[in-house]
């Protein structure tokens, strides 16, 4: 007989159930009633044992097992077809987290999930394939080993050296700092932590750290700093200098005011629907980077009423957009 590679729940059901019923079955015995061989049961209780913290024990008299605390209970892992629609996307959601240390580990986490399913519902989840999707969103490639050693410097409070690729100078900088956090932000990661360079707490790309090497240093965790107060009222991944706010008012088209409205783009943003069908969103924001690529994006369906600064970034970007010469050709049919 083939060992199962999968303990399903209904055999750790019927374990517990003829352990708790005083009987003291064995591998043997149960082998017999679950029609499976005993290295199969063996497997079976060792990992109810291990994993499940299941109180088993062995009485040489009575030859068989019995549960040491009877008020142990099986977990209950019964999934509703909304929970089993759920793990599907979570497993596929975790490409996420590719290229990370937490890859491996949650991958192992589902793993061990999973395995509890029964088998009817295991089958049900690689169904689901056939109804279900996920598009991968646009993903950095992680370095693994520079972001293992970012997290373990975080928990470590030791502090780096990286060698940092700067976007806006175009070259690689070397800088000491002190790292505090790592933050999936718009679907990139970002290191904050203190830079002794510019003697401040800022913002560093993952994929743009060419190298991070301990100092050998350690230094003292700022007690008053906060993740949800540092990133405040930034869209995205900029923050503004110093405390400054801007209230941003947008109008959004007739065509596109109910995709706007069908999400959260920003913790801080009110809609009003306009007779027109338009609607104007507001918020404040620390910093105009952001935004002003994000007006852009939308083109000609966002109307940028306030603040002026925000009027002028835009439209000197579309000018400059405009005054490139490139050679002009038709869009393609159906968007392809």
């Amino acid at each position: 007989m083939e060992p199962s590679t999968r303990p399903p729940l209904r055999r750790f059901l019927a374990i517990e159930r003829s352990v708790r019923s005083g009987a003291y079955p064995n591998s043997e015995s149960l082998a017999e009633e679950l029609e499976v061989d005993s290295r199969t049961v063996q497997r079976d209780i060792a990992f109810l044992k291990d994993q499940l913290g299941a109180p088993l024990e062995f009485c040489r008299k009575r030859n068989g097992y019995h549960l040491s605390d009877l008020s142990w209970t099986l977990p209950a892992f019964q999934l509703t077809e909304g929970e089993l629609v759920s793990v599907f996307l979570a497993e596929r959601l975790m490409r996420q987290y590719r290229g990370t240390p937490f890859e491996t580990d949650l991958a192992r986490a589902f793993d061990r999930i999973t395995r509890m399913l029964p088998e009817e519902i295991t089958v049900s989840l690689a169904a689901a394939a056939e109804t279900l999707s996920v598009t991968p969103c646009v993903l950095t490639t992680q370095d693994v080993e520079t972001f293992h050693s970012l997290t373990n410097a975080i928990q470590q409070s030791r502090q780096l050296r990286l060698l940092y690729w700067s976007a806006s100078q175009n070259r690689e900088t070397d800088r000491i700092v002190d790292p505090l956090h790592l933050s999936l932000v718009d679907n990139d990661w970002y290191l904050i932590a203190h830079c002794h360079t510019r003697q401040e707490v800022r913002m560093f790309s993952t994929v743009r750290i060419r190298g991070a090497k301990p100092t050998g240093q350690k230094f003292e965790r700022p007690n008053d700093f906060d993740i949800t107060k540092y990133l405040g009222n930034s869209f995205r991944a900029v923050r503004g200098d110093g405390d400054q706010t801007w209230h941003v008012r947008l109008r959004f088209g007739p065509e596109m005011s109910g995709r706007i409205s069908e999400k959260v783009w920003h913790h801080t943003q009110q809609l009003e629907p306009q007779p027109d069908g338009s609607v104007i969103m507001q918020l404040q924001v620390s910093s105009l980077i952001e935004i002003r690529r994000w007006v852009l994006y939308w083109g000609a369906d966002c109307q940028v009423l306030e603040p002026e600064e925000l009027k002028r970034l835009v439209s000197a970007a579309a000018r400059e957009i405009l005054a490139h010469d490139f050679p002009a050709s038709p869009l393609p049919a159906n968007g392809n």
